[in-house]
């Protein structure tokens, strides 16, 4: 089977540069909101891997999902969260084993808020016997007048052969999460942390107006098997997905002394069963998949909340890399 070419990048040449210039520009154009409401894609641990996926200097990718952005149904009328998110990335071979990546939320098109840069990505990469290795360092460049980033994300990633044509990927990630919003409604979508929501908060918040100041991390594990099943590498994709969150959410403006002093406290847990498939040519990639909740556990405000399997709130969605 024919794997991810491992050899150095060639010398990016002036539309490689251009690409990258018109990338960044427009995710840092003025006015432009990192990750927005709780809304977008999140870019990670959904297929991910730990071999790079392009072989020249750069690939495009543009994704659209589909999904229940309220998973428990928490939202009150007239908060539900859009259920579209699409999103773009650009990838650059920086050098020859080491990626840079910009992710940026385009479902502004569709109410979301204005177009931004979500994420910019550092992933190096290495081989050692049958194994890629990889960690991944993401960050959130959105400044709300603080120090750090608002959001980082940090994961190690390894793919395995188990055959030539079995391969199984892992990756655990941790993610830190400090952000605020200034009214309910960009809240109503779920926590944090840019991916499908587990958990909404609209039933924890108060009135619009009121600064809701959100602390707290994330710990993401996801573990699968790809079936390649053409020269090229197409492959048929099955994993199981977990993400725990726990979050402080920190109120001011009408807020009283007492609330500012003894944030609420909202954990969540959800594990995905995924599957997809990746169809691969050497100059494009065209990948539906679908993911399905198979566990859905919440506390909000000492109100437990929980689900099993719930076939209805499966996303699906398609995702489209020019390489």
């Amino acid at each position: 089977m024919v794997r991810p070419s491992a050899t150095p990048a060639r010398r990016p040449n002036a539309c490689s540069f251009v690409l990258v210039a018109l990338a960044a520009a427009l995710g840092l154009a003025p006015g432009a909101v990192a990750q927005g409401g709780y809304q977008t894609l999140d870019p990670f641990y959904g297929g991910e891997t730990a071999r790079r996926g392009f072989y020249g200097d750069l690939a495009v990718s543009a994704e659209a999902a589909y999904r229940d952005a309220d998973l428990l149904g928490l939202s009150e009328p007239g908060q539900r969260a859009s259920s579209l998110a699409l999103a773009g990335r650009l990838d650059y071979a920086l050098m020859p084993q080491v990626d840079l990546s910009l992710v940026a939320d385009l479902s502004g098109g569709i109410g979301r808020g204005p177009l931004g840069l979500s994420w910019v990505v550092v992933k190096p990469y290495w081989h050692n016997e049958l194994t890629d290795y990889a960690v991944r360092v993401a960050v959130d460049p959105a400044n709300e007048g603080g120090l750090g980033f608002r959001q980082t994300d940090v994961a190690f990633l390894s793919t395995t052969a188990l055959s030539p044509d079995v391969t199984s990927d892992l990756s655990i990630g941790v993610r830190r999460v400090r952000t605020g919003y200034t009214d309910t409604d960009s809240l109503a979508g779920g926590v944090p942390s840019g991916d499908d929501p587990p958990l909404a908060f609209s039933s924890a918040l108060g009135d619009a107006g009121t600064r809701v100041r959100v602390v707290g991390q994330e710990l993401r594990v996801a573990w699968g098997y790809n079936v390649l099943f053409d020269p090229a590498g197409s492959r048929f994709i099955i994993g199981l997905a977990a993400e725990a969150g726990d979050y402080a959410l920190v109120r001011s403006g009408e807020a009283t002394a007492a609330d500012a002093t003894t944030p609420e406290r909202i954990r969540s847990g959800t594990g995905w069963l995924r599957l997809g498939l990746e169809f691969s040519r050497p100059t494009y990639q065209v990948a539906p998949f679908a993911s399905l909740p198979l566990a859905t556990w919440a506390d909000v405000r000492g109100e437990p909340v929980r689900y099993g399997p719930r076939p209805d709130k499966v996303r699906v969605g398609l995702r489209l890399t020019l390489r």
